[in-house]
């Protein structure tokens, strides 16, 4: 294998995780045992996981600098060229790991829930509700068409018979306010009512949309069901959105 996939990519996370099944785990053990890039793979995936756990990079390297500083001052005794070169052989291989590390740490550390939110969001065009039988806007939806969000929230909790497409405009009215709880709470009620109101375009776009709520209100866990379920269905109008880095990204937001 030249390079592993992102599916790989997810599986060792999963593996590192402890998330595979028996069978699983040893199919990818084998795997491990043959391919060299996967086994790369793996350890800097391993190194960026206990990198981004144990994250205090600044404070440890000033803690080493300081005791070099020590060191450096203290009268030296005299060594022997072996123990010389044994030293500063481990001395190199401790800086390449620390650098490694370091880098790794730094490239996922700066993750955030709102950057990765804002990388895989796209306001929702009313255009993609319109069927062909269409009707004249109503008042919810015309507020969403001039992007007055405020005012579809208001007409949405106003009404006693608003329509799975009017929660879903509301819901997605609030993403756009990142109001993530009252979002999440609509978004649910779309899905839960499409079955006998609304079509699967909206039920698709409000478990994808959901998702995205769930990220930023840092509910990694429920994020990452969601998406699964959507990778898993490629029948799926967002199947092909859900990437393997974007369930990575999640993954390195869980170990912090």
């Amino acid at each position: 294998m030249d390079k592993p996939s992102h599916d790989m990519t997810e599986v060792l996370v999963r593996y590192l995780d402890g998330e595979l099944t028996g069978s699983e785990e040893e199919d990818l053990e084998r795997q491990l045992a043959v391919d060299p890039a996967l086994q790369q793979e793996y350890e800097n995936l391993r190194l960026s996981r206990e990198s981004i756990r144990y994250y205090g990079l600044k404070e440890k390297v000033a803690g080493v600098h300081g005791q070099m500083m020590k060191e450096l001052k203290t009268p030296v005794r005299k060594m022997s060229s072996a123990k010389k070169i044994i030293r500063y052989t481990i001395a190199v291989a401790a800086s390449v790991v620390l650098l490694v590390g370091g880098f790794l740490a730094y490239q996922f550390y700066t993750l955030s829930s709102n950057k990765i939110f804002a990388s895989n969001y796209q306001s929702y065009e009313l255009g993609n509700l319109r069927d062909g039988n269409e009707q004249p806007l109503s008042a919810v939806e015309q507020a969403y068409q001039a992007k007055d969000y405020r005012q579809v929230v208001k007409l949405v909790k106003q009404s006693d018979s608003a329509t799975v497409k009017e929660t879903f405009l509301a819901a997605m009215s609030n993403e756009e306010l990142a109001n993530n709880p009252a979002a999440i709470i609509q978004y649910k009620k779309v899905i839960a009512g499409s079955g006998t109101q609304g079509s699967n375009i909206i039920k698709d776009a409000a478990e994808y949309y959901l998702a995205l709520a769930y990220l930023r209100n840092k509910d990694y866990d429920y994020a990452l069901e969601l998406l699964r379920k959507i990778k898993d269905d490629p029948s799926h109008l967002y199947h092909s959105k859900i990437t393997g880095k974007l369930t990575l990204q999640l993954k390195m937001l869980k170990w912090r």
